[in-house]
């Protein structure tokens, strides 16, 4: 066919092994499952939250990455999606970042509703956790506003962290890859294009959506010196209910 409409519970969980820089043979296998772009709101009810959450409790993570927009645009769509997400499980935790859609009304409020829910959110700030012995740090950078800067936002979040430690950056906007490696950052984990949501063709490496004209980081995985990141296409929509040749998307990221 020529375009694939992908409907509401047409999905595909994605598979990913990524060399992170530093990682001791004990976290070798780690396993971190990312969900973004969730988009509680008109188009994403609590029932296929519901039924996201048990797909992702199947997968028995290590780490749950939430990379941001968890509502569309109001506050108290935050709601049924933490009575959703609060049965998340992970082994070692569920973290969280902020996205732009998440500053549209209350960013605090829906942070303080996550956080009440289970998931821990970095907002310019990073939590050390430890697996058999080892430490991997989480780095969490609140969304970039319209004329903010990444380097100073990521400057806070890494402020007293041990450099040498093994990391994983949540970022919001996937725009910021060459600032991250310039700070020697592992693995940077984004959303926000939604894969482009309508894509036209992929061809050399490239997704030809309306996406590409704002980013040329739109789905998967890419890197800047030994830097990389992954873009997850998220699993919900804005504008309308619609995706074509872009199927909403659970990744699993295992860490070697």
């Amino acid at each position: 066919p020529i375009a694939t409409i992908n409907g509401d519970e047409e999905y595909e969980i994605v598979h990913k092994t990524v060399k992170l820089p530093r990682l001791p043979r004990e976290l070798r296998g780690l396993r971190a499952v990312v969900v973004s772009d969730i988009h509680s709101g008109p188009f994403m009810d609590k029932a296929k939250m519901d039924r996201y959450v048990a797909r992702v409790n199947g997968l028995k993570p290590d780490l749950v990455l939430l990379p941001g927009d968890f509502v569309t645009n109001r506050r108290e769509e935050i709601e049924p999606l933490c009575d959703a997400f609060q049965k998340l499980e992970a082994r070692h935790g569920v973290y969280g970042c902020t996205g732009n859609h998440d500053h549209f009304d209350d960013a605090d409020h829906v942070a303080n509703e996550l956080e009440h829910a289970g998931v821990r959110m970095l907002r310019d700030a990073h939590e050390r956790i430890e697996v058999k012995g080892r430490e991997l740090a989480l780095i969490g950078v609140d969304d970039i506003g319209e004329g903010a800067e990444f380097n100073a936002s990521f400057r806070r979040a890494v402020e007293g962290l041990d450099a040498r430690l093994p990391n994983i950056t949540l970022c919001h906007k996937p725009y910021h890859l060459e600032d991250a490696a310039d700070y020697g950052a592992g693995l940077m984990v984004s959303g926000h294009t939604h894969g482009g949501q309508v894509v036209l063709a992929r061809a050399f490496g490239l997704v030809f959506s309306i996406a590409l004209l704002v980013s040329k980081y739109v789905e998967g995985l890419y890197r800047v010196d030994a830097t990389q990141m992954y873009v997850t296409r998220g699993i919900g929509t804005v504008g309308i209910s619609l995706r074509v040749n872009c199927p909403p998307e659970i990744t699993v990221l295992t860490l070697v």
